[in-house]
């Protein structure tokens, strides 16, 4: 297939020699039999050399880039704008805050995402806890879920509990017939172990796998995982370099979020909050739905850190809220057809020296696969600049950043009550959240507002969150937070 050698290296086509050869050495390190034991490694690293003897060749790569279809060259259909929270920065003595929105927004219009083959491996805890209603709920709205998929795409199922095996093989929708309905043979028992599932979750999914279809694995738990927790995160880095996204769905609240939020951050993909058979059909649904219409995946943002200039904070503002580890790369996710993503980065810049009129603030570049003309690599460059002045700017802050600053802050107050809570201050912690209320007050959120006002209280009464009472207040700000339009369908 077209493209097949710059895909084989995880390259856009733009790639410079370096890059090139840096990819070579890295694909060729984690394709080599001694390294890998997976069955199909001699095909991969065979791959690997091949796309390297081509592409590492001046000439074999201009006579192979000459086959390729015009379409495999064209910039994506993604803009790409970041806007400060101040035009021109002051010249000052010690260090200041800044703030940056970086909006990605695809203009592919939203009428191509039927051409997306998508494979979904729904791995599911069946240990006793989720024994009853739980589970008779999961199965009805696992196969609601199915039967939303197209009929090009592939779904396997796999369960676990101090075992997993395989419901459901990798099987087309079209061919689906009966099959589904291996999901109502489901019986519970045993204990919670996430490793087993995710491993054999992620074998349904490398079975047979094209590089232009969207894999993702979805993760339905009720409990926490124990002593497994580093396997389980290495095989996340894994899914990640296989452009495999990971996906929670945490149902009622013994579940443990921390971990679970670190895992799916690793793909970009998101954990959801269950509390209801409601609110499992609808995350599902979602999940369905939003995955045909990708139009580029694995979306990741490195930058180059500047000597006066550091990254403080990231905070995603869409398609999920929350705040990322505020180093290279940043992992953005998937970008819809149609749809856009927002960052905030918060900026620590350092004293200007005295003859500087202008500051480097921010130089990176976002990667990514894109699925428009089958699937191929690209990226997009972010450079900005800022002239320096020994006057104060009195310019307004822009709307958009001011909104998404605000919008931040709301998220920060619970981080910070969840912290003062685990490091035995819940006074404080009931302060933070009564803040937290005020401000959701003064949006018109009175609802919410008192379910925080009701957490801050047990918080000082009983010195703890309440049993749901952390997740309630996390996602529930999360889901707050989305922008208007942006919220999940």
């Amino acid at each position: 297939m077209a493209g097949d050698y710059y895909a084989a290296l995880g390259l856009s086509i733009d790639a410079t020699p370096d890059e090139i050869r840096s990819a070579y050495f890295a694909a060729a390190r984690r394709s080599h039999p001694d390294a890998n034991p997976d069955a199909r490694t001699t095909e991969w690293f065979l791959r690997v050399q091949e796309a390297y003897e081509v592409l590492g060749s001046a000439r074999r790569r201009a006579e192979y880039d000459a086959t390729l279809p015009e379409g495999l060259l064209a910039q994506p259909e993604i803009s790409v704008h970041m806007r400060t929270s101040r035009p021109a920065i002051e010249r000052l003595p010690e260090p200041q805050l800044l703030y940056a929105l970086l909006e990605v927004n695809c203009t592919a219009s939203a009428a191509g995402e039927s051409g997306v083959p998508v494979h979904l491996a729904f791995v599911v805890d069946r240990s006793t806890s989720m024994q009853g209603e739980r589970m008779d709920m999961l199965k009805a709205s696992l196969t609601q879920a199915i039967r939303r998929l197209k009929q090009t795409d592939t779904v396997s199922v796999v369960t676990f509990s101090d075992r997993a095996e395989v419901v459901l093989p990798p099987t087309r929708v079209s061919a689906l017939g009966k099959a589904e309905t291996q999901i109502y043979t489901i019986q519970t028992g045993g204990g919670t172990e996430i490793f087993r599932g995710l491993s054999l979750g992620l074998e349904q999914l490398r079975r047979g796998a094209a590089e232009d279809c969207l894999r993702q694995l979805i993760l339905l738990t009720d409990g926490h995982t124990y002593g497994d927790e580093q396997s389980c995160l290495a095989l996340a880095e894994a899914a990640s370099q296989e452009g495999i996204g990971i996906h929670a769905l945490g149902i009622g609240h013994e579940w443990n979020d921390t971990f679970l939020d670190a895992l799916v951050a690793i793909t970009g993909g998101t954990t959801q909050f269950i509390r209801s058979t409601k609110d499992l059909a609808a995350a599902l649904d979602q999940k369905v739905l939003t995955a045909s219409a990708v139009y580029a995946r694995g979306i990741t943002l490195e930058f180059q850190p500047e000597s006066a200039v550091a990254l403080r904070y990231a905070f995603r503002l869409h398609p999920d809220v929350g705040s990322l580890a505020p180093e290279t790369p940043l992992v953005l996710g998937n970008l819809q057809r149609a749809k856009g993503l927002s960052l905030l980065l918060e900026l620590v810049v350092a004293p200007i020296a005295a003859d500087a009129d202008a500051l480097q603030l921010f130089s990176g570049r976002l990667k990514m696969q894109v699925f428009d003309r089958g699937a191929r690599r690209a990226r997009l460059f972010v450079d900005v600049r800022c002239p320096v002045s020994d006057l104060p700017d009195l310019e307004p802050v822009p709307s958009a950043v001011l909104e998404a600053v605000s919008r931040m802050t709301l998220y920060r107050m619970q981080e910070r009550a969840r912290r003062q809570v685990e490091a035995g201050e819940p006074d404080q912690a009931a302060r933070q959240l009564q803040f937290l209320a005020t401000n959701l007050l003064s949006r018109g959120d009175r609802e919410f507002a008192h379910t925080v006002l009701a957490e801050a209280e047990h918080i000082r009464n009983s010195r703890v969150f309440s049993k749901d009472g952390d997740k309630r207040v996390k996602y529930g700000t999360r889901a707050l937070l989305l922008p208007s339009g942006m919220e999940p369908r």
